[in-house]
C-alpha cells in the first residue's frame, strides 16, 4: 500500500502542474523562421502546404524554409515550386545525406544557417499545422525563454493510439511545468536563436540517428533558459499505417537519450507496474488499486481539459492497459532494431 499511496500522490502531483498556464495577455508581435524539413513527402506536401497558406499572421513577420533532404521523389520539385512566387518563402536542396550530421540534423541546420529571424519554429512535412499557429508561440516570446514544446497528435486515429498521444502530451507538460523536463516533438516545437547557440547548436549530439528534439530539450534546460509548455494548438501529422511499429519502437525505445534522473525513475516505475498484478493478487489490495486507478484517471481527466480533448467511455480501460504498453514498446525499442526513413 505505500508504494502504491506514494505513486498515486506523484500522479496527483502531476495533474495539479497540467494546470499551469504560461500565456502571456499583452505582448507584442515577434518575428519566426518556420523550419521544415522534408524527405520523400511528395504526398503529404499539398495538405501542408494549404495550412501554411491559411497561417493567420503578418506576413513580413515570417518567413517559410522548405529542405529537401535527399529526397527520391518529386519533394524538391514541389517546395521549389511552393516557394517560387512567395516572397518570405526559401527551398533548399540538399542533394546528399550528411555522413557526419545524422537523421534530419544536416536538413535542420541549413535551414537554421538561412533563417534571418531569431525565433525558429519547426514542424514536419507530414503535418497540418492551425492558422493561430505562429500566434499562439508568440504569446510565449520571451528572452527567458529557450524552447516552447507543443501538442502534435495523430490525425484520425483509433481511440487507444489517440490515448496513448494524449497521456505522453500529459507528461510532457507535467514534467515541464515541474520544471524538470522530460521530452518533447519536434513536430510543434519553438527554440530561441540564443538558447540553439549557447548549446553549441547541433555539435554535441550530431551522431545520433534520432531523437534531436530529445536532446535539445536536454542540453537547454541545462542553461539559463526556461522550458515551457504551449497546448493551445495542436499540429496534426498522419498517422504512420504502415511503419506502426517501427514507429512505436523508435519513439519509446530512446531510453539511451534520457538523463541519468530519467533513466532511474523509468526504471522505478518499470518495476512498480511489475510489482503492481501481483500486489494485488497475493495481498488482495483492492483498496490500494482504487487509490491508484483513481489518482490516474484524475491525471487523465485534467490532462483532456488542458489539451481540449473529449473522454472516450474506453479511456477507463486504456488506462489499465497503457503501461503495460509503454513497457513492451520501450523494451522493444531498446533491444530490437527499428529504422530511420
Amino acid at each position: 500500500m505505500p508504494i502504491i499511496l506514494l505513486f498515486s500522490f506523484f500522479l496527483i502531483l502531476f495533474s495539479l502542474s497540467l494546470l499551469i498556464s504560461h500565456r502571456r495577455k499583452n505582448h507584442d508581435q515577434h518575428s519566426f523562421s518556420i523550419i521544415i524539413p522534408c524527405r520523400n513527402e511528395e504526398y503529404n506536401l499539398p495538405i501542408l502546404f494549404r495550412s501554411l497558406d491559411d497561417l493567420e499572421y503578418p506576413k513580413d513577420l515570417y518567413e517559410i524554409i522548405l529542405i529537401d533532404d535527399a529526397s527520391q521523389d518529386d519533394t524538391p520539385k514541389l517546395i521549389k515550386k511552393y516557394c517560387e512566387d512567395k516572397p518570405n518563402c526559401l527551398s533548399i536542396i540538399v542533394e546528399q545525406k550528411s555522413e557526419e550530421y545524422k537523421g534530419k540534423k544536416f536538413a535542420l541546420k541549413k535551414g537554421i544557417e538561412n533563417a534571418q529571424f531569431d525565433d525558429f519554429l519547426f514542424t514536419d512535412a507530414d503535418c497540418i499545422v492551425p492558422s493561430n499557429w505562429i500566434d499562439s508561440f508568440n504569446k510565449s516570446v520571451s528572452n527567458r525563454i529557450g524552447m516552447v514544446v507543443g501538442y502534435s497528435p495523430e490525425k484520425d486515429v483509433s481511440s487507444f493510439r489517440r490515448f496513448t498521444q494524449i497521456i505522453t502530451a500529459d507528461f510532457y507538460c507535467a514534467t515541464i511545468n515541474l520544471g524538470v523536463p522530460f521530452s518533447n516533438n519536434g513536430r510543434n516545437l519553438s527554440i530561441s536563436k540564443k538558447a540553439y547557440e549557447q548549446v553549441d547548436r547541433f555539435e554535441k549530439i550530431k551522431n545520433f540517428t534520432c531523437g534531436e528534439d530529445k536532446q535539445l530539450l536536454n542540453l537547454i534546460k541545462n542553461t539559463n533558459y526556461k522550458i515551457i509548455y504551449n497546448a493551445d494548438c495542436k499540429v496534426y501529422t498522419h498517422p504512420q499505417v504502415k511503419n506502426h511499429v517501427n514507429q512505436q519502437k523508435r519513439r519509446y525505445g530512446q531510453f539511451s537519450l534520457s538523463s541519468p534522473l530519467y533513466k532511474i525513475i523509468s526504471l522505478l516505475i518499470f518495476l512498480f507496474f511489475l510489482y503492481l498484478p501481483f500486489h494485488i493478487i497475493f495481498y488482495k489490495d483492492w483498496l490500494g488499486l482504487v487509490i491508484y486507478y483513481i489518482s490516474f484517471l484524475i491525471f487523465w481527466i485534467v490532462g483532456l481539459i488542458k489539451h481540449r480533448e473529449l473522454f472516450c467511455v474506453f479511456d477507463l480501460l486504456y488506462i489499465l492497459a497503457y503501461p503495460y504498453y509503454l513497457i513492451y514498446y520501450s523494451l522493444l525499442g531498446m533491444y530490437s532494431k527499428w529504422t530511420w526513413k
